[in-house]
């Protein structure tokens, strides 16, 4: 991960910690059930960003060391996860985790293994995992198949010029299949919809990685389009955000 990378959510960590969304109870009971997290595992948490899934895996396991190279995304971190004390706050990236050799049962990174240099993560990953531990990447990406999602994708098209896809994710396994011991992982799809009001919109909108920030020329129409979606599209209980998680699990 570059420094620039490092840095890049420097300026949107607030909107990260209000806005983002969590995952959905069955992906972390798959990683329960299928992929063998059990309670005496230590997992790391790399690019744990505020420790949204450092917090959900906590429960499951015995130690969660939460590997974070950007300052205020770690602060963000340990204030969110203060009151869980199997959480671990770490200076560091996937490139060079700071982590003890063959120290960890399983890595996990959510929202964030597409900045990773891949060589060196591989690299790295296999120094502190245990033999046979595994890596669970996971990403929440919005569908862009229903009406809002297809206004909102060409909005974002328009006004963003480093965006990447709906929400990191992708559809191309090329990373996954360079990534992964013998280009072998396990693919799976979970339903993590959430209903959001004009606020959270704008919030999470604001808290991606390629969104204009304030002073930018492009911020105030940019917000002013995200509320007309709003209005065309909210009913009574709000707006229907139409999110999938996908998860990647495999042995490097």
């Amino acid at each position: 991960m570059t420094t620039d990378n490092k840095q890049r959510f420097s300026n949107r960590v607030e909107n990260y910690t209000k806005y983002r969304p969590s995952y959905p109870a069955e992906y972390i009971d798959y990683l329960v059930a299928e992929v063998g997290l059990i309670p005496g595992s230590v997992v790391a948490d790399i690019g744990a960003g505020t420790g949204i899934l450092s917090r959900l895996l906590a429960p499951r396991v015995k130690t969660v060391l939460a590997v974070e190279p950007n300052t205020g995304m770690r602060l963000a971190a340990a204030e969110f996860c203060r009151d869980t004390a199997n959480i671990v706050i770490v200076d560091g990236s996937a490139e060079a985790t700071g982590l003890a050799d063959s120290s960890l049962d399983f890595i996990t990174a959510g929202q964030a293994f597409h900045w990773f240099d891949i060589e060196e993560s591989r690299k790295e990953f296999r120094r502190i995992l245990k033999p046979g531990g595994r890596v669970a990447l996971v990403w929440n990406t919005r569908d862009i198949t229903t009406p809002f999602g297809r206004e909102y994708e060409s909005l974002v098209k328009q006004t963003c010029v480093e965006y990447l896809g709906s929400g990191g994710g992708s559809s191309e396994t090329l990373a996954y299949r360079v990534f992964f011991k013998n280009g072998e992982y396990d693919y799976r799809v979970f339903s993590n919809d959430r209903r959001i009001d004009l606020e959270t919109l704008i919030g999470y909108s604001l808290s991606t990685s390629y969104a204009p920030v304030k002073g930018d020329a492009a911020f105030p129409g940019f917000v002013e389009n995200l509320m007309a979606l709003y209005d065309r599209y909210a009913d009574d209980g709000g707006l229907l955000l139409s999110t999938a998680t996908h998860s990647y699990v495999g042995k490097i």
